[in-house]
């Protein structure tokens, strides 16, 4: 099972001078600095791309690539891999395996200037490649170099875990970190864990013609979505050949001739799944070791830095912004930290009026399979628990005209306070979820409500006529249904004109 990292194909030689290159030489740190930032990921390359256009003197350290993990491990080749599965055809499996593992190395190589060494230095910012950590209060090393500065950005990301699961760890199953760098893609494969990694990477490999199986400990897939939605993209899956386990424990791994070999607990009882390999998707944990944090004297919480609302440390020089906050860790999310750090950072104020505030961002999140599942705000599952007190509105897709005509399944349901259009929640699931979740962020940014998409006039037939769909129902079950309302347009008819 001699499938672990190369960079082989053509494509990774272009990747890796742009994000990681051969032979870098640590520029020699400047007196002072008015900002570094440990880490370069997204919310790391953000801050430090920010500081420096506004005039910053600004230091980035990155241990690895540079993209972080959304471009080497994360959003970029997850999702080419899923556009590549979405519309293959036509090859056996073999090349499909292959000409996937192509088209997902193609996008990151496309991306990567974005990222890059080059486009940091022409920036202005100096860029250090090694092991980060705290020095002192106001200051950090890297290579033995010292950097000091007035304020930092804690920004260093996270990495998959892996369950301690007995004999897993001798079978050396893959992670993202892993998955995308191997020398082909296997042709059966076990996941474990049912979120959003799991499923979607299920779907996609399921699709070119992997033998998948799909292991989850609860009894059902994404169980943080809406129970409805999540139920769609179980179909979808089944539907698509992964094989699903659920209510499912695994009680240890052991290599095999085959591959690796799993020991099961289900519902079913004992039994065993073997496969080429075995790929964990159960979570991730922020990359805090061997920073000593204890020498900037932040203070922490379990594996956490301990941050206010507006990713302030302890130190009040060093702020935190991304997936080191901890969960969820969403590429968008680190984007927005990186603005409210950027502005606290550079633009002190003694008494903290005027602040950026991290705890009153709108984060959604989206699920990435077919059906897609975009959510934001409150599901309904989740009011039901904290007992607040909601109203459900729920379009299906049969009322609009336009995923009618193209056959495409999913919905849009609302979480609407009581008597009221005012949204604390949304879920759309279907093709294209993320682009039609944009009017719940619009309508719950401004406080609006449903109301003010009433008269709102689209091209027809359009996806989004699901959103003034929901306006005219919540209006027809406001109004229409009201007695004096009734009353009223019936004491008018009589009226006459």
């Amino acid at each position: 099972m001699n499938m672990g990292p190369a960079f082989a194909l053509e494509d990774d030689l272009f990747l890796l001078p742009l994000v990681r290159p051969a032979g870098w030489s640590n520029p020699h740190p400047k007196p002072f600095y008015d900002l570094v930032v440990l880490g370069g990921g997204a919310a790391g390359l953000i801050s430090a791309f920010g500081a420096v256009g506004m005039g910053a003197r600004v230091a980035l350290v990155e241990r690895d690539r540079l993209g972080g993990d959304c471009l080497n491990t994360g959003c970029v080749p997850s999702k080419a891999l899923a556009a590549f599965a979405r519309h293959a055809s036509g090859t056996n499996a073999v090349e499909r395996l292959e000409d996937a593992r192509g088209a997902f190395r193609k996008a990151r190589a496309r991306l990567a200037p974005n990222d890059s060494a080059d486009r940091l230095s022409r920036s202005g910012v100096d860029l250090f490649f090694g092991e980060g950590a705290f020095a002192s209060a106001a200051s950090a090393q890297v290579e033995g170099l010292l950097l000091r500065f007035r304020t930092a950005a804690l920004c260093v990301g996270a990495s998959p875990v892996i369950p301690a699961i007995p004999g897993l760890a001798d079978c050396q199953p893959w992670t993202t970190a892993s998955f995308f760098d191997l020398n082909r893609l296997p042709f059966s494969i076990i996941i474990l864990g049912g979120g959003p990694v799991g499923c979607e990477l299920a779907q996609s490999l399921s699709r070119l013609g992997c033998k998948v199986h799909l292991i989850e400990r609860d009894q059902a897939l994404l169980g943080r979505e809406d129970a409805e939605a999540a139920q769609q993209v179980t179909q979808a899956l089944i539907k698509d050949g992964v094989e699903l386990c659920t209510g499912t424990r695994v009680l240890r791994a052991e290599l095999t001739g085959a591959g690796v070999t799993l020991h099961l607990h289900s519902p079913n009882g004992p039994g065993l799944l073997t496969a080429e390999g075995v790929l964990s998707a159960t979570g991730r944990k922020p990359n805090l070791g061997n920073l000593s944090l204890d020498l900037a004297s932040i203070q922490t919480a379990g594996d956490l830095p301990v941050v206010d609302c507006h990713l302030q440390t302890s130190n009040p020089r060093v702020f935190v912004a991304g997936d080191a906050t901890g969960p969820p860790y969403l590429t968008h999310r680190s984007g927005a930290h990186a603005a409210v750090l950027l502005q606290n950072a550079l633009f002190p104020h003694p008494l903290g009026l005027g602040k950026a505030r991290a705890d009153r961002l709108l984060i959604p999140r989206c699920l990435h399979t077919d059906p897609a599942i975009a959510q934001v705000g409150l599901t309904a599952e989740e009011a039901l628990s904290a007992a607040i007190p909601h109203e459900i509105l729920t379009v299906p897709a049969i009322h609009v005209d336009r995923l009618e005509l193209e056959n495409e399944p999913g919905f849009l349901r609302l979480v609407l306070s009581p008597g009221s259009d005012r949204l604390l929640g949304a879920t759309v699931v279907g093709k294209q979820a993320g682009e039609l979740l944009f009017p719940a962020l619009d309508l719950m940014r401004s406080g609006r409500g449903l109301r003010s998409l009433l008269g709102l006039v689209l091209p027809y037939p359009a996806r989004m006529e699901i959103w003034t769909r929901a306006a005219q129902i919540w209006r027809g079950n406001r109004f229409g249904k009201s007695p004096i309302t009734r009353r009223w347009v019936r004491w008018l008819a009589r009226r006459g004109p």
